[in-house]
């Protein structure tokens, strides 16, 4: 007898079954039969939940933000702005298990629909809990940033893409050059917020 699963297992089996295609034979060569099988569902399963293989992996993004976002408030309970802010932004530079994913991504120069995942991660997740932490900042006094919150995200966004390198520039950057790149963002950040200098000093040593 054939045993019915949860619609939030088979999601995960697709997922998981995805991911390492993905990462096996690279984005564009994977096709939703080479998923569907590997998963072990009929196509009509796939397409009940997914409408297009994009769309599948925005979902895995989404779930990705989502899955932050829990550890976020997990760690983040009680604290202060200054805090929170340097919770949130050591969780986005620890290592993640989806980073081995946008990576391969970024390799296959698939820019446009990583974009398009990333605009919709920040809308729905990230952007509503740096608000958040920024406007507590203000409050509490102990940020201080000449602009908008709306513009103060923005170039906080622009700094952090730069501390990353992508593409090819990935594989002819060393952990020196790394430490570099991170100093040198740390420092922006805490400038435009207003922090003291140093203050994230230690976050580069975690």
């Amino acid at each position: 007898m054939r045993t019915r699963k949860e619609p939030e297992q088979r999601k995960q089996e697709i997922f998981a079954a995805a991911v390492q295609l993905f990462m096996e034979k690279g984005y564009a060569a994977t096709t939703v039969a080479d998923i569907t099988k590997a998963a072990g569902v009929a196509k009509g399963t796939f397409f009940y939940y997914f409408a297009t293989k994009d769309v599948l992996l925005e979902a895995i993004g989404r779930r990705w933000a989502e899955a932050f976002a829990r550890r976020y408030e997990e760690a983040e309970k009680g604290t202060d702005a200054v805090e929170r802010f340097c919770v949130f932004l050591r969780l986005f530079e620890s290592d993640d298990p989806m980073d081995p994913l946008f990576d391969q991504l970024i390799r296959e120069h698939q820019y446009q629909i990583m974009d398009s995942i990333w605009q919709k991660m920040l809308a729905e997740t990230f952007e509503p809990l740096l608000r958040g932490i920024l406007m507590q900042g203000q409050a509490e006094g102990s940020m201080h940033f000449a602009g908008s919150i709306d513009s103060t995200m923005h170039y906080f966004w622009c700094i952090f893409d730069a501390m990353y390198p992508v593409g090819d520039e990935m594989q002819h950057i060393g952990e020196a050059q790394m430490e570099v790149h991170l100093s040198i963002g740390h420092r922006l950040i805490e400038t435009l917020l207003g922090l003291p200098s140093g203050m994230l000093e230690a976050l580069e040593h975690s």
